[in-house]
């Protein structure tokens, strides 16, 4: 049911004080008696409305702003800069290891097969551009040489007490010549510094060739080592290349045929956590009775772009070539570049052979080598002489010579590896061998002038055209600081009545630098 209608006394009109404000007039149509009566607009109102929409205005107006802001003007970056601290390590001594006496398995009686023993023992000379060499043998060795002047030998030169910051140059080589049993042949090396990451392409595990590859830690902790040996048919995957131990001021002498006979190209790559080593490998060889020859060889460059070899010298060619001719076991006395490249695919290998002295012709040539495998590419019969050989890829590759030297049905041969470049000054020391030769090429584009300052006094100048070699003869067991040039290479031969050695000239070590700490 709807309720009664509205009447007039229902709605409260504006002039009665007693009533309360209720709703809005519904009904502007009805009478004036029924209408509201309006309030007028006084100037206070429009005061306080205009306030209320300025004030209004102005906040809108202040958002805006900050919104804009916010959007066009970066805010400040507020950033930590960790403190720091430049501290330089007191020096300490420049440290060299030679590789130690020529290893054999098995004793003097021809006991212990697997047990490497040492013959006789290398001599060494070695130089110092501040005060006196110290020299110390490893304190242990798998072929039991440990702490004989047959063991991988330390020498060191303390820093200069007047100059203690002042870089020191240390070098030191050996050279061991044996005639004993099977073991017929000279041997050369340079002293090395101790490494993490050391590269070796040389030896054979093949029926006559043995190859032992020594580890030597100098330092106070013991190194692991992880082994990559490599052949011709790629990497070789064997228990015992993993987690070798090398303890402090110790040796490890391990057979690559252990891991895999019968590989006619092996090329091991070295890599150690903890202590630093020196890594080389020793190759003997002989032909059913009859030795072969001896080497020690010691680490190559890394795999790089463009590789060189100086000092790869070719004699005896004629006596050589006549063995060459008995069948397959002496097919090894080719000279022939070891090549690989880590990794897959075909790689070509721009190969150049240039004589060292002008005497005789050289050869270029591509060869497309499959890389992860190990070649040994023959060179063409090279005429007596001293040559350089030089390996350019696309891709890092790694090259090294093996060169061969016979008289009668005497034969020696030797690993000759590429060489780093040299900053100058440089020090090197000539190994105690016959007959020594000090190889130089420039691998710029500008002539230099090499000056050779012996350390016992006299200076020798060697123009060196760019892109070229040259030979020097040089003295036995000397010592010589290399200047007058931005970048070289070097290598050191000797030879003599059918026996070749040879080894390249490595930078001096890494002195005190100052080091940033941030906290």
């Amino acid at each position: 049911m709807m309720g009664p209608p509205l009447t007039p006394k229902m709605v409260p009109t504006m002039t009665d004080p007693t009533a309360s404000v209720g709703e809005p007039d519904l009904f502007p149509e009805q009478d004036d008696d029924f209408a509201r009566e309006k309030q007028p607009i006084t100037a206070r109102g429009v005061a306080i409305v205009g306030g209320r929409v300025a004030t209004g205005l102005i906040g809108i107006g202040v958002a805006v702003a900050a919104i804009a802001a916010a959007t066009f003007i970066p805010l400040p970056t507020v950033q930590a800069v960790p403190g720091s601290m430049v501290i330089t390590p007191v020096p300490t001594a420049q440290q060299l290891v030679c590789p130690g006496a020529i290893l054999r398995l098995a004793d003097d009686s021809g006991q212990g097969a697997t047990t490497a023993s040492a013959i006789g023992r290398p001599s060494i000379d070695s130089s110092s551009s501040v005060g006196q060499v110290a020299s110390s043998p490893l304190d242990q060795s798998d072929a039991s040489t440990g702490a004989t002047a047959s063991a991988p030998t330390i020498i060191s030169a303390l820093p200069d007490q007047a100059d203690p910051d002042a870089q020191i140059l240390l070098s030191g080589a050996q050279a061991q010549l044996s005639d004993e049993g099977d073991f017929v042949g000279l041997t050369a090396a340079g002293c090395a510094t101790v490494s993490g990451d050391v590269w070796l392409a040389a030896g054979s595990t093949s029926v006559g060739r043995t190859t032992l590859l020594t580890l030597s830690n100098p330092t106070e902790v013991p190194a692991t080592v992880n082994i990559e040996l490599y052949g011709e048919n790629g990497r070789v995957t064997a228990p015992g290349t993993s987690g070798i131990v090398v303890p402090a001021s110790g040796q490890r002498v391990i057979s690559l045929a252990g891991f895999q006979p019968d590989l006619a190209s092996t090329v091991v790559h070295v890599t150690s956590s903890g202590g630093q080593v020196v890594a080389a490998l020793q190759q003997s060889t002989v032909r059913g009775l009859v030795p072969g020859g001896i080497d020690i060889v010691g680490p190559t460059v890394a795999p790089q772009l463009d590789t060189v070899i100086p000092g790869v010298l070719v004699t005896d060619l004629v006596a050589v070539q006549e063995l060459q001719g008995g069948g397959e076991a002496f097919e090894d006395l080719r000279t022939v570049i070891r090549l690989f490249a880590p990794g897959e695919g075909t790689i070509p290998v721009t190969i150049s052979v240039v004589s060292e002295d002008g005497a005789a012709p050289g050869a270029s040539f591509v060869f497309q080598l499959d890389a992860g495998r190990v070649v040994d590419l023959p060179v063409g019969e090279l005429d007596n002489g001293s040559y350089t050989v030089r390996a350019s890829a696309e891709v890092p590759t790694l090259a090294t010579v093996r060169v061969s030297s016979a008289v009668a049905k005497a034969t020696d041969f030797a690993w000759l590896v590429a060489a780093p470049e040299l900053p100058a000054p440089a020090q090197l020391t000539i190994a105690p061998g016959p007959s020594p030769q000090l190889h130089l090429y420039n691998p710029t584009d500008v002539d230099i002038t090499v000056v050779l300052t012996a350390t016992e006094g006299g200076d020798l100048s060697v123009p060196v055209p760019a892109r070229t070699a040259a030979v020097v003869p040089v003295t036995a067991g000397a010592s010589y600081v290399l200047s007058g040039y931005e970048k070289l290479q070097a290598s050191v031969t000797v030879v003599e009545g059918g026996m070749i050695a040879g080894y390249t000239v490595h930078p001096p070590g890494v002195g005190s630098s100052p080091l940033t700490i941030y906290r």
